[in-house]
């Protein structure tokens, strides 16, 4: 069994044990520390999980999100699931009460506390996969278009690639971005003047009661970084996208370029959560921390990248304390050299 596969599985055995049954306790009872990592006391919760016996997806308790995100740092989640279906969704959301919910896709873009997240993490990296079409639709005399769905936990990469072979165009340049669809949506992915939100046609979602909901491109706002639902709350579970017809190999040629590009100045072979700041008005913020001497800088065992200076790298055994000093360093410096005041694009989740 490959290292991948057993450690998360040790971790698991090393906080439950055997013959624990099916007890799900919302607290580590000691702090441990498990093939290196230290995981952390933390406060107690007493919510009711009793209808946990009607998900058909997998629930686990207490599970290091250090393995569910691309930067490999996070504490334990209360307890974690993999739904199956649309089905799972609905049941934990129509019975979670007051217990707080949150999702994850890739966990690309996103930072986990040291003592991890309270309440439900559910995960859709291993569900909602599923692309439908395309569907090619051509109103009047416009140009050819077609229509994909896809589900949220669809890689953005592999939908780009799917499109590509359909010489379909809008997305190619989202190929690189290591996120799922929901996830991009959530945060209107984007790269090289391309964003999502440019092709999206509709989203569908399942409302915090329950319920699934489909909203419409104009019921949606778009901006840098960041998609407006009309209400909060809820599960994507699809979109539809509006594509148009181009030319195959143009297509192809242009994916390949930009996949190549982003291998050559990105630090794509080792832990990183992707962009950590939001690009300011006309400027880069990889050029600013570059330009402050930032790039190799370190707390513990994060390190800005010396490929790229707006990526923070996991050089081993990195916590979410190290990563966030480091943040709060580059913004402390770059503010004092150029009065400019960079703001995260990394999501910081957990306590």
């Amino acid at each position: 069994m490959s290292r991948e596969l057993w450690k998360p599985r040790l971790i698991r055995w090393a906080n439950t044990g055997p013959g624990r049954g099916i007890v799900l306790r919302t607290r580590l009872e000691l702090p441990k520390t498990v093939l290196g990592r230290k995981i952390l006391q933390r406060k107690n919760m007493n919510p009711s999980y009793s209808w946990l016996h009607k998900i058909k997806g997998e629930v686990r308790r207490d599970e290091l999100l250090s393995a569910h995100t691309s930067i490999r740092v996070g504490g334990p989640a209360d307890i974690f699931i993999l739904p199956r279906d649309a089905a799972d969704l609905q049941t934990l959301l129509r019975h979670r009460g007051e217990i707080p919910l949150f999702i994850l896709g890739e966990g690309s873009n996103l930072l986990v506390r040291d003592r991890g997240i309270r309440g439900i993490v559910v995960s859709l990296k291993e569900s909602f996969k599923t692309i439908h079409g395309p569907h090619f639709d051509t109103p009047g005399e416009e140009e050819p278009t077609a229509l994909l769905r896809a589900g949220a936990g669809v890689k953005l990469s592999y939908l780009a690639k799917y499109a590509a072979r359909f010489g379909l165009t809008g997305i190619e340049r989202l190929a690189g971005i290591p996120g799922s669809v929901g996830g991009a949506l959530i945060m209107n992915a984007g790269a090289e003047g391309t964003e999502i939100g440019d092709v999206v046609e509709s989203v569908t979602r399942i409302t915090p009661d329950g319920e699934m909901e489909t909203l419409n491109r104009d019921q949606l706002s778009f901006s840098y970084r960041k998609t407006v639902f009309p209400s909060e709350g809820g599960i994507i579970v699809e979109a539809t996208l509006r594509l148009k017809k181009g030319n195959a190999a143009k297509i192809q040629e242009t994916m390949d370029t930009h996949l190549t590009r982003r291998s050559q100045t990105q630090p794509l072979t080792v832990p990183n959560s992707g962009s950590i700041f939001k690009n300011p008005p006309g400027d880069a913020a990889g050029r600013l921390i570059e330009a402050a001497g930032l790039k190799g800088t370190r707390f513990g065992q994060a390190a800005v990248s010396l490929k790229h200076a707006n990526f923070i790298v996991n050089q081993g055994q990195a916590t979410a304390r190290d990563v966030i000093r480091l943040i709060e360093h580059i913004q402390e410096t770059v503010r004092e050299k150029f009065g400019t005041e960079l703001e995260r694009e990394i999501i910081i989740a957990g306590e």
